[in-house]
């Protein structure tokens, strides 16, 4: 092999190594970012569920009721 083959090999190499490890690190910011989606996402479904049992009128009237029998328990 002649020495501007075997530099032109080596370069290469290099740079297929550089490419690998910014996709590397590409990937590892991607999947961070689907993480904190998935948390999102959570957050948001379970406030959602909230919602909508809120807005049952039973559920808000045994919170109510909850609430107002632990108001004046503490009172007395």
């Amino acid at each position: 092999m002649t020495q501007p083959r075997a530099q032109y090999i080596e370069r290469r190499l290099q740079l297929l190594e550089l490419e690998a490890e910014l996709q590397r690190a590409t990937l590892a910011a991607t999947i961070a970012q689907w993480e904190q989606k998935r948390l999102l996402n959570w957050a948001s479904g379970a406030g959602r569920i909230a919602l909508r049992a809120l807005s049952s009128p039973r559920i808000r009237w045994l919170l109510l009721a909850a609430l107002w029998r632990r108001w004046f328990r503490r009172g007395r």
